[in-house]
């Protein structure tokens, strides 16, 4: 199994390009896309028409793009708040709203939308039985944070100064707390 990440340069958006590339070099395997939602607005949905125009050349049709839905540059919101104590500035970090599975099934593709941790399993079994490629949107609360397996005195003390003023302070609080709390528990 091979993979590709952009984290070096945090460059936003390759997800969907890097899943087609690999499906024109290996078009018998199945290709699959993790993607956030600011990175699909920025390009990802118009890499859809690209793979709506190629699919049915690959000898596996199978190209699966999931996009985590929470309408968030979480990314850079968290960073911002872990590496420098900012708090999250909504004007530019929060993004309009967009039905990206509905927009996959416009072009003639799949598309699921998952809104319950329940249905997740069986939406991959859909995806990956599907006879073409498809958009699994995944909606997801913004305010989880992504946290590290260590985290760093200043980076906690950064995470503490941007929550406090946030709306949401409460609730990201007790996701972190939960988050961090099964770590410690017997039988992870």
């Amino acid at each position: 199994m091979m993979a590709s990440l952009s984290g070096t340069l945090a460059t936003m958006g390759p997800g969907v390009p890097y899943a087609i590339a690999a499906k024109f070099a290996y078009p018998d395997r199945v290709a699959i896309a993790l993607i956030g939602d600011g990175a699909f607005q920025m390009n990802g949905i118009s890499e859809l028409i690209t793979i709506a125009k190629y699919w049915e050349r690959w000898a596996d049709p199978r190209l699966v793009v999931l996009v985590l839905h929470n309408n968030d540059l979480n990314q850079v919101t968290w960073e911002q708040r872990a590496m420098e104590g900012d708090r999250k500035y909504e004007a530019s970090q929060t993004l309009p709203d967009f039905p990206y599975a509905r927009y996959a099934q416009l072009i003639g593709l799949d598309g699921i939308r998952v809104d319950d941790p329940e249905q997740i399993g069986d939406a991959w079994d859909d995806a990956l039985s599907a006879d073409r490629p498809c958009v699994i949107e995944v909606v997801t609360d913004p305010e989880v944070p992504p946290l590290p397996p260590h985290i760093t005195l200043e980076q906690a003390r950064h995470f503490t100064e941007a929550v406090a003023g946030d709306r949401n302070a409460l609730e990201v609080i007790r996701h972190s707390f939960a988050q961090k709390l099964v770590e410690f528990l017997p039988g992870r």
